[in-house]
């Protein structure tokens, strides 16, 4: 089929047949095109062949150094050294293993077994003052 400049028509639903048909007479047509002579290399107005790439110049010589520039501002602190983070540490905690100097220790044992309402009440009292002794 020869290509028809008029497929597909407006509004109508895309039929494959049709397509591939103008498809395959436009590439025909493209074929056909002769090819033209080949390129003259060197004929004036076109390019011609690249050259060898030429030796390597010598080195300029340095330029002036320039004036050194003002001091710019003092920036922010940067991060904190392990020694730096350990005194901090130490400093922190410094005496609090002594916050629980206070609390007596349940040294006398307990002989009743099973412990009674007394014995009971003596390890809550401990704990207790355990429990406060420690917060901070």
């Amino acid at each position: 089929m020869p290509f028809d400049p008029t497929l597909p028509q407006p509004n109508t639903p895309a039929d494959a047949d049709v397509m591939r048909a103008q498809l395959n007479a436009l590439n025909d047509k493209i074929d056909a095109v002769p090819a033209g002579p080949p390129g003259n290399d060197g004929a004036p107005g076109l390019p011609g062949d690249k050259g060898d790439k030429g030796d390597k110049g010598d080195k300029g010589d340095s330029g002036d150094k320039g004036d050194k520039g003002d001091t710019g501002n003092t920036g922010a602190p940067g991060e904190v050294t392990t020694v730096q983070l350990n005194e901090a540490i130490n400093t922190a905690i410094a005496g609090t293993s002594s916050n629980t100097n206070a609390v007596p220790t349940l040294d006398t044992p307990f002989v009743n077994d099973p412990p009674t309402l007394a014995d009971m009440e003596l390890m809550r009292a401990a704990h207790n003052a355990l429990v406060l002794a420690q917060r901070r």
